[in-house]
């Protein structure tokens, strides 16, 4: 062998070896887990309520799934609108995939009826296997947001059409053990990112 032949030949090798460790090193930080995600220290709220389609939906259907929940009105004309269309995105990504469930409450069960939440989801192109619009009585809906999640959901008693509730705009991770692993706040798009990635390690390592 020339020592040309062998400068070759080591350079290739050189470069091979970089480019594996590039991988790996991309490899090894998309498996990490961002800076919202928590540890396992507070369980999500057992709850039943009905769904868009009019049947019973309870807590006890998300085990061994992992979920997203947001916390909504229909006629809002705040950030509503960006909430849900987030969570049309995580839906498109995980589409099909009965692991993985979306669950919105609504702030306003007064006026967010059965129908009126089918017709929501429809506009939404919301698929009802896997994405849930819950309603029910508002003494019901109102302790699980505040006192199981530990959020804010009230009336604004000068909001103006559109404004009627004040409510979170973050958007909950919950694991296959119905434990709350991350807040992501839904009004940034970094923050989503954040959840898309936590997401996909809980996808990833909860059948391990």
């Amino acid at each position: 062998m020339s020592m040309k032949d062998f400068n070759w030949k080591m350079i290739l090798l050189v470069v091979l070896s970089l480019g594996a460790l590039v991988y790996l090193g991309f490899k090894v930080k998309s498996d990490q887990v961002s800076d919202r995600f928590m540890s396992p220290d507070t369980a999500a709220p057992s709850f039943t309520f009905k769904d868009q389609t009019g049947r019973s939906f309870s807590s006890a259907e998300l085990k061994g799934k992992v979920w997203v929940a947001d916390f909504i009105f229909t006629r809002c004309a705040g950030q509503c609108p960006m909430l849900e269309q987030w969570l049309r995105v995580l839906q498109s990504d995980w589409k099909g995939n009965e692991g993985f469930q979306l669950v919105s409450f609504s702030v306003d069960p007064d006026y967010d009826t059965v129908p009126i939440l089918r017709q929501y989801a429809k506009d939404l192109q919301a698929d009802d296997a896997q994405w849930h619009f819950l309603t029910g009585p508002k003494g019901q809906i109102y302790p699980v947001i505040q006192k199981g999640f530990h959020l804010t959901a009230e009336k604004d008693p000068q909001g103006t059409p559109g404004f009627e509730f004040i409510h979170t705009t973050r958007l909950i991770l919950v694991d296959e053990n119905g434990m709350i692993r991350g807040m992501y706040d839904g009004q940034e798009a970094a923050e989503v990112e954040k959840l898309k990635k936590d997401i996909r390690h809980l996808m990833k390592t909860k059948n391990k």
